[in-house]
């Protein structure tokens, strides 16, 4: 079969570009031919020589109005095109499938928030031309399921509830046996407790939080390791901001325990990832 996948971004960090890049690589390893269909993409992002890649650029227009424009660009694009199937990993709607990672009247209500800012509303009218053009809505997890026959009200019969995969040959427990190397590559304490915070949303994933526990927990031999953006500055002697990595098994394996107490979380990547390279997982309960 001759397959689109469908985003906005093709960069090597985050939980759905990660989904991306493990797509890709399972349907070509089914024989399939995939093509990729993104707005931007970052020079370090490789893949496969097999795929191709078209890059739909949005250029100089307003970032509220930058999806449904690539929308419209894809509309157009779409048409000159002939794909057995095309899935979408984010808010358009000239697709077979679109994946539901999430969706904004959920954040909203989550985040006791009205949604009058025009961002919130545009992603809110992106949202539900995604899921009403589309066949089939891939659900990432029971509760976006939920969420979609109660918010967007989408009959059951079109939502499938499909977990998002984890790359077994990266995540293993096996990696653990490097925990003191990586400790040392990352200029991390051998002697002390490492919780790692993995995120690209800081607010929403509970860090606030966190920076208010590990602040009474200075005298410990707890240390909150951070991965991710954007920066984090903090005071505090016993937090370490590493940033975006690329190599998030080598975090799994250095630390004893991956936190995240997200205030919303459709589902958490993160959370299998860390689970399957060994590591313990610290979770709220949304």
């Amino acid at each position: 079969m001759k397959i689109a996948l469908i985003h906005y971004r093709l960069i090597l960090r985050g939980g759905l570009e990660r989904r991306l890049f493990n797509y890709t690589n399972y349907l070509l390893e089914q024989g399939h031919e995939v093509e990729v269909i993104v707005a931007k993409r970052s020079h370090d992002a490789q893949l496969p020589e097999a795929v191709k890649v078209h890059v739909l650029s949005p250029g100089l227009m307003p970032k509220v109005f930058r999806q449904r424009y690539f929308d419209h660009l894809l509309g157009k694009f779409m048409q000159q095109q002939n794909y057995d199937l095309s899935l979408s990993l984010m808010r358009t709607s000239h697709q077979d499938l679109v994946l539901c990672p999430g969706n904004h009247l959920g954040f909203l209500k989550a985040m006791h928030k009205k949604g009058n800012r025009l961002t919130d509303k545009e992603q809110i009218r992106c949202d539900k031309a995604a899921f009403r053009q589309s066949r089939k809505i891939i659900a990432a997890s029971e509760m976006m399921a939920k969420e979609l026959r109660e918010l967007y009200h989408i009959p059951q019969d079109k939502i499938h509830v499909l977990r998002p995969p984890v790359n077994l040959a990266h995540f293993k427990p096996g990696n653990k046996v490097h925990r003191d190397a990586y400790r040392k590559k990352y200029n991390l304490p051998l002697d002390k407790r490492i919780f790692l915070f993995i995120s690209s949303s800081h607010f929403r994933k509970g860090l606030p939080l966190l920076l208010d526990c590990f602040r009474q927990l200075q005298d410990t031999d707890a240390v909150l390791v951070i991965a991710g953006l954007p920066p984090v500055q903090s005071e505090l002697p016993n937090v370490i901001d590493l940033q975006y990595n690329t190599q998030m098994e080598e975090l799994y394996a250095a630390a004893d325990f991956t936190i995240h107490p997200a205030r919303y979380e459709p589902f958490g990547q993160i959370v299998p990832e860390s689970l399957s390279s060994g590591t313990p997982v610290i979770i709220s309960d949304t």
